[in-house]
């Protein structure tokens, strides 16, 4: 069977192996997720439970201005602003005990907790190290005892300058089982979050090892240093990060800087991006950013204003920047050199509406999901721009691939001519074997799945097949008189000498075996290896037929060139034993349809 034949129904079997894999991959996906999700299944092993109790109906809400609600739920919202104090009341279930904990969540205010008047936890502003205009967000716990067990609760909620009138969920667990609702809400958030980063340090390693071989690495490493800030920025502000940092109120600081130049390494990545063609004005916003961060800094350390005050200012940076990515986005659409950049300028339009979607819940309140849309973009960007590098590189090596074929064909041309012009009694035979050799191919294309590449590789092999007879002696070569034994055992050589020559050229498939085997026979009788029918490459068998018809059809050293009728009579009957009996009928076909003219 034709070695490209069996090539091809590898390639269909490795193929379809290929999709039964990627099959397997999701089912064996599929099952995992269906495996965290669901359980009770019988004879499973029992984990207990980490719920944790909430306290939500029945409260009693005293408004700033005295006015009384009864039967209250939570969460809830109140009309406070800062300076007024609202009161949540409600009796203690009767199964609290000693361990227990009770939990709040403080959005940015003083929370004082009383129970049966004994003031048992203060969490605000006073209470820090570092004075803030207002509290940190945070989760304020109390431990309990059994005698709390039905005894009244009162807790008092002080809106400070950036807090609001907003109630969290009251919930109460032995130890810190009360975490578990909390952890539970915010797992993916915090897991993205570590993702983020780690993905953006993987990403920053990998710069190092690429930054010499792909086009625009630089877009890699300022999208490695957006996920690292984005990572730890989505980690301090998460509701959870009590688990996390040692110190919550401190991370303020840090959380600041870090949206804070969010925006400034997103310009310099997606300035890198797009080829650094509105580097200027790129630039210009990132200088402000950073003016902004400094003159932020000193208004907070010098106590004249919280950072919190100033965040709108960071968010107005932020907004300009994505804003000019999204216009100059649309210039590089309407010019064309989006081609450029394609693939990763769909994570770009999804940084930038993930960007206003985080700002604009920001406003609206939503800050317990703060990062969760620019957390989803980056990581759908950093899939973006890794698929975006890959391809770059791969047309580069392609275009490299191109430029070195053609520097390869060439230099073996002119090496070719000047064979040609060396042989006397030859003139143009590698240019008219290598058009034959083409000619022939076209006709049986479809049979061996030639396409239009292969037969510019198969005329060009053609052009270089007797590029070994470099090695023969001008005397053999060009010798009047038919050759000696010793003279033809020289000259059959000059295939051998041809694959030598080759042996570091691999960048043409498909040219070494031309120039080895195309002496080779179909009963095997050939040289130099002895191929026998299919063992033989098609392009050999190819090129042999291409030689032959152009000896007979051109004068040689010893002869005329022969005449049509004869050169039908050769093929006719070395069909099978020279000639592969397929290709030698497709020639046959086309000297008589005149397709083939010596």
């Amino acid at each position: 069977m034709d070695k490209n034949i069996i090539n091809q129904r590898t390639n269909r079997i490795d193929t379809l192996l290929k999709s039964a894999y990627t099959v397997a991959l999701c089912i064996a996906a599929a099952m995992f997720f269906y495996s965290v999700t669901h359980g009770g299944v019988p004879g499973e092993a029992h984990i207990g439970s980490f719920e944790a109790n909430e306290i939500e109906y029945g409260w009693t809400l005293t408004q700033p201005d005295g006015t009384v609600q009864e039967n209250i739920s939570l969460p809830t919202s109140v009309n406070a602003h800062e300076g007024s104090k609202f009161r949540l009341s409600n009796t203690l279930p009767d199964d609290i005990r000693s361990g227990m904990h009770l939990c709040i969540r403080s959005v940015r205010q003083d929370v004082t907790i009383y129970i049966n008047g004994e003031l048992r936890e203060y969490y605000g502003k006073d209470g820090f190290e570092v004075k803030h205009e207002s509290a940190i967000s945070a989760m304020v716990l109390v431990d309990l005892r059994d005698a709390d067990a039905g005894a009244r609760i009162d807790i008092d909620i002080e809106p400070n300058s950036f807090g609001s009138g907003k109630v969290s969920k009251v919930t109460y667990a032995y130890g810190n089982n009360v975490w578990f609702p909390y952890i539970r809400d915010n797992l993916v958030l915090v897991i993205t979050a570590v993702v983020i980063a780690i993905a953006g340090l993987a990403s920053a390693i990998a710069y190092f090892f690429i930054r010499r071989r792909v086009k625009s690495p630089k877009a890699l490493l300022y999208l490695a240093q957006l996920m690292i800030v984005t990572g730890l920025w989505i980690m301090c502000e998460s509701p959870i990060r009590q688990l996390i940092f040692l110190s919550p109120s401190r991370t303020n600081v840090f959380s600041f800087i870090l949206v804070a130049i969010l925006a400034p390494f997103g310009g310099m990545f997606f300035n890198e991006l797009q080829g650094r063609k509105y580097g200027v004005v790129y630039m210009i916003l990132g200088g402000l950013a950073l003016a902004q961060l400094i003159i932020d800094s000193i208004l907070n350390f010098a106590g004249i204003a919280d950072y919190y005050a100033t965040l709108s200012f960071v968010h107005i940076w932020s907004g300009l920047i994505m804003a000019w990515l999204f216009v100059t986005t649309i210039r590089d659409i309407a010019s064309g050199r989006i081609k450029e950049y394609k693939i990763t300028s769909v994570g770009m339009i999804v940084i930038v509406v993930a960007v206003f979607m985080e700002i604009f819940r920001f406003y609206q309140g939503s800050v317990h999901t703060t990062g969760v849309y620019v957390g989803f973009g980056l990581l759908m960007m950093l899939g973006c721009t890794i698929l975006q590098l890959a391809v770059n590189t791969l047309r580069d090596m392609d275009t490299r691939r191109i430029q070195m074929e053609k520097m390869t064909q060439s230099t073996f041309a002119t090496i070719a001519g000047t064979l040609d012009a060396k042989d006397e009694y030859t003139g143009e035979h590698s240019a008219r074997v290598g058009q034959y050799g083409r000619m022939i191919a076209e006709r049986v294309a479809g049979r061996y799945g030639f396409k239009a590449a292969d037969l510019d590789r198969i005329e060009y092999i053609g052009k270089m097949h007797d590029i070994g007879k470099i090695g023969v002696p001008d005397r053999v070569l060009n010798k009047n008189e038919r050759l000696t034994p010793a003279e033809f055992d020289l000259m059959k050589r000059h295939t051998i000498v041809g694959d030598s020559i080759l042996t570091d050229i691999d960048n043409v498939p498909g040219l070494k075996e031309g120039v080895r085997h195309h002496h080779e026979r179909w009963d095997g009788k050939g040289y130099p290896d002895g191929l026998k029918g299919l063992e033989i490459p098609i392009i050999a068998r190819i090129l042999c037929l291409a030689d032959c018809y152009d000896a007979m059809t051109s004068d040689r050293v010893y002869r005329k060139r022969l005449p049509r009728e004869r050169v039908i009579e050769e093929i006719e009957n070395n069909k099978g034993t020279q000639f592969d009996p397929e290709l030698a009928e497709v020639v046959l076909r086309m000297i008589r349809n005149g397709e083939l003219e010596g």
